[in-house]
């Protein structure tokens, strides 16, 4: 292992390291790039979880030096790890701008389908991906939106969904002016105004403040 490979990985161990120095390290480095990728699924938490934040750092900022692992993330999403599948969710949309073979068409369904995760955490995620997606793929934005609103239709128990609606209504927040389907929107988030989760009710407040409502009564006193 190299000197530079070396001080990285003794950075990965360290439990509040520079993440924006430590992809700096890696972007441009292939071997640096594949080492913090296989740390995905380290045993090690804190190692683990830098080489996921590195490895969105550097998604973000240079999609090109990642997207060469394309198909590891989409293997990924059906990984019995929720945290290896959340780790997919949080890269893949970042790597839309490199994706010049429209991969992302062929994994549409298969990561919108964590909204009904087994886990609390992948849907989060997933919603909190979306204006991300919607960035680079403005064409898919209402069906985005459509996929987000299938929520009530999950398994998750209802405590557990009201608080997976908090990200739903921020990420609906961020899509609306490019809704078709507005009605439908505004009647979902109303319908959260008196929903268990304080987070979600604040949400679709401030979200009902912002764009109006047809259904006002329904708020709380």
């Amino acid at each position: 292992m190299s000197d530079s490979l070396g001080a990285l990985t003794r950075a990965l161990h360290e439990e509040r390291p520079d993440i924006g120095a430590l992809a700096e390290m890696v972007t441009g480095n292939r071997e640096a790039v594949k080492l913090v990728i296989d740390g995905l699924t380290f045993p090690v938490e804190t190692y683990r979880y830098n080489c996921n934040r590195v490895v969105v750092k550097v998604a973000e900022t240079t999609p090109q030096a990642v997207y060469p692992y394309w198909d590891y993330f989409a293997e990924l999403l059906e990984s019995s790890n929720a945290y290896h599948r959340c780790s997919a969710i949080n890269v893949l949309p970042h790597l839309i701008p490199a994706d010049g073979e429209s991969k992302f068409d062929q994994i549409f369904d298969r990561l919108f389908s964590r909204l009904d995760d087994e886990s609390v955490i992948p849907p989060c995620y997933v919603a909190r991906n979306c204006p991300t997606i919607a960035s680079h793929r403005p064409e898919l934005v209402q069906r985005i939106v459509n996929e987000l609103l299938t929520i009530n239709a999950t398994h998750h128990k209802p405590g557990r969904k009201d608080l997976i609606k908090a990200d739903v209504i921020l990420a609906l927040e961020r899509l609306y002016d490019r809704v078709e389907n507005r009605p439908d929107v505004l009647g979902f988030v109303e319908a959260q105004l008196n929903c268990s989760s304080p987070k979600t009710r604040k949400a679709a407040k401030a979200f009902l403040e912002k764009h109006g409502a047809s259904g006002g009564m329904n708020k709380p006193k």
